[in-house]
Formats: structure tokens, sequence, C-alpha cells
């Protein structure tokens, strides 16, 4: 059964919908990492004030496993974007069949 134009308009601002909160939620759960693991950086520094070890070295290998988060987090937010424009350029396929890019 075809879909109404209403009916596609309605399904192609759901989509739209549903990746902008995968994206509100992918930046809300990397904030909550960020600042989760600099509490977690702090409690350790604060505990082995008077340990004499390589904070320094510590202190790289958090910002190297952060950094990583960061990337996925952004490929992953790039695929988002992908995903929302192949969905933009069905639905206008779908209400303009003759529409190209």
């Amino acid at each position: 059964m075809k879909q109404t134009k209403q009916e596609m308009v309605e399904e192609y601002l759901y989509k739209k919908r549903q990746f902008n909160a995968q994206k509100m939620e992918l930046s809300d759960q990397l904030s909550c990492f960020r600042r989760e693991t600099e509490q977690l950086v702090a409690q350790v520094m604060y505990l082995t004030r008077n340990d004499i070890w390589d904070r320094a070295q510590f202190y790289r290998t958090v910002e190297a496993s952060v950094a990583k988060v960061e990337q996925a987090a952004a490929n992953y937010t790039r695929y988002l974007a992908d995903k929302e424009h192949d969905a933009t350029i069905e639905y206008k396929r779908q209400i303009e069949p003759r529409y190209d890019l």
C-alpha cells in the first residue's frame, strides 16, 4: 500500500526526532563520562599525593583513553548524521520522484 504524503512527512519527522534524540543522548553520556573521569583523576591524585610514582604517565594514559572514547563518539555522531542525510534524501525522493542529487 502506497503511503500518503502526510504519512511520509510524519515518518520522516519521526526518524529525524529519533536521530536528534540519539545525538543528544550521546552528548549527555559523553559529558557525564568526562565529568566522572575528571573526578576519578582528582581522587587518584589526592589519594596518592604522598606516593612516588609517575603521575604524568598516569595522566597521559587517562587522556589517551578519553581521546579514544571521544573519537568513538565523533564517529557515531558522523554515522547518525549520514543516516539522517540518507533519510532526508529518501524522503525527498518519495515526495518528489524526480529529485536527484
